[in-house]
C-alpha cells in the first residue's frame, strides 16, 4: 500500500491547485473517485463531492483539494513581480520565502521564477542580520521590462505555486501540499476498501474534495448547507512539534499515529464522534495522539455551524505552509486502517 500512497501523493502535489483554481485536481478526484463511487458531482463553487452507497448510517469524508500560495499583486517596470498570499489573515512566513522557486500560473501553462531579496554583499552586515520585510521580497522571472512580463501572458492576479517535488527522504515523505493532497489521497484509499464491501454491509460514505479551505473553508460552507448525515470527519494534517526549536507543547510527532483534534481556534469538536474514533483506535490497537491546536482550524467549523457532528483525524505534519511539508507514511496508513474501521463500525 505504501508504493500506491506515495503515487497517488507525489501525482496530485504535483499537480496544481491554488485557491481558487483547485480544477486540475477535482479532475484527478473524479477520475480515481469515479472508479468506486456510483455518483461524482461537482458544485458551481467547484466542491467535488462523490457518494459511496450503502445501507447504513451515513458519513461525510470531508479532504480540501487547495494549496497555499501567492497572486501575481503588482509587475514594475523591469519585469520584476509582488505576490500578495492567497490566504486568509495572515502573511505567510518570512523566513521561508527567499531563494524560493516558484511557478506562476498562467491561463495557459507555467512560467518558473524565484522570491528573491538582495544579496549580502548589496544588504551588507546589517541587512544579513535581520529578516527581510514582505515589501524587499519580489519574484525574478527573468525578463526585463513589463510589456514582456504581460507579453507573456502573466496578468494581475494569476496564481503562484511553490515548485518542489514530492520526495523519500529517509523514513519521511517531503515536498509541498502536503496539506492537503494527503487528506485526499486518504480519502481515495477508503473509497476503494469500502467499495470492496457489499453496499448491504457498509454505510453509505459521502466524499467531498473541497475548494477555498485556505480563505476560510468557504467551498466547505457550500458543501454544508442542507446537509444532514450521521457525522462528518475531516482529514487534514496535524501540526507536529518533534523538532529542533519547539518546546514540544502539541506533543505530536512523526511516526507515532494520526492525531485526534479535540479543540482549535474555531471550535470543540463533537465529543460523541471523537469518542467513537478514540474508542475504535483502542479497540483495533492502533496508536493515536490528541491534540489541542491554536493558529489552526478547518473546513469542520463550517459543517458544525450547520448542526453536524464534527471529528477531525490529521496526518502529523512538519513545517506546515512551506514548499518542504514532511509526513511519514506509518502514519497514513494509521489513519487509513482507523477510518475504515470507524466506518465499518
Amino acid at each position: 500500500m505504501t508504493e500506491r500512497i506515495l503515487e497517488l501523493l507525489k501525482t496530485l502535489s504535483a499537480t496544481p491547485g491554488p485557491v481558487g483554481r483547485e480544477s486540475l485536481v477535482q479532475d484527478v478526484m473524479k477520475s480515481e473517485l469515479g472508479e468506486y463511487c456510483s455518483t461524482v458531482v461537482q458544485d458551481k463553487i467547484g466542491n467535488l463531492i462523490a457518494t459511496l452507497d450503502g445501507s447504513g448510517k451515513h458519513f461525510v469524508i470531508v479532504a480540501h483539494a487547495d494549496e497555499v500560495g501567492f497572486l501575481v499583486s503588482s509587475i514594475d517596470e523591469k519585469g520584476f513581480i509582488r505576490a500578495k498570499w492567497n490566504t486568509q489573515g495572515h502573511m505567510p512566513d518570512l523566513r521561508l520565502l527567499p531563494g524560493q522557486w516558484v511557478l506562476v500560473m498562467k491561463e495557459d501553462g507555467f512560467i518558473p521564477g524565484c522570491f528573491a531579496v538582495k544579496t549580502g554583499h548589496i544588504a551588507g552586515k546589517e541587512g544579513k542580520s535581520r529578516i527581510p520585510t514582505y515589501e524587499e521580497v519580489f519574484l525574478d522571472i527573468g525578463l526585463t521590462s513589463r510589456k514582456e512580463v504581460e507579453d507573456l501572458g502573466i496578468h494581475i492576479g494569476d496564481p503562484i505555486i511553490y515548485a518542489a517535488p514530492v520526495e523519500k527522504v529517509g523514513h519521511h515523505v517531503c515536498g509541498k501540499s502536503m496539506d492537503d493532497r494527503i487528506g485526499l489521497v486518504i480519502m481515495i484509499e477508503l473509497a476503494e476498501k469500502l467499495s470492496k464491501i457489499p453496499a448491504g454491509k457498509r454505510p453509505k460514505v459521502t466524499f467531498i474534495s473541497t475548494v477555498m479551505e485556505e480563505l476560510g473553508a468557504k467551498g466547505a460552507a457550500a458543501a454544508a448547507r442542507d446537509l444532514d448525515v450521521d457525522g462528518v470527519i475531516v482529514i487534514d494534517i496535524g501540526l507536529a512539534d518533534d523538532h529542533p526549536g519547539t518546546n514540544g507543547e502539541a506533543g505530536i510527532s512523526l511516526g507515532n499515529g494520526p492525531v485526534i483534534v479535540i479543540k482549535d481556534d474555531a471550535m470543540h469538536y463533537s465529543h460523541e464522534l471523537v469518542r467513537l474514533i478514540l474508542d475504535t483506535a483502542e479497540h483495533e490497537k492502533i496508536p493515536v495522539q490528541r491534540a489541542v491546536y491554536h493558529h489552526y482550524l478547518t473546513d469542520g467549523v463550517q459543517f458544525a455551524m450547520q448542526g453536524q457532528k464534527v471529528a477531525v483525524t490529521a496526518v502529523p505534519c512538519r513545517y506546515s505552509h512551506s514548499s518542504f511539508e514532511t509526513i511519514n507514511l506509518k502514519d497514513v496508513e494509521m489513519t487509513i486502517n482507523l477510518l475504515e474501521k470507524v466506518l465499518r463500525t
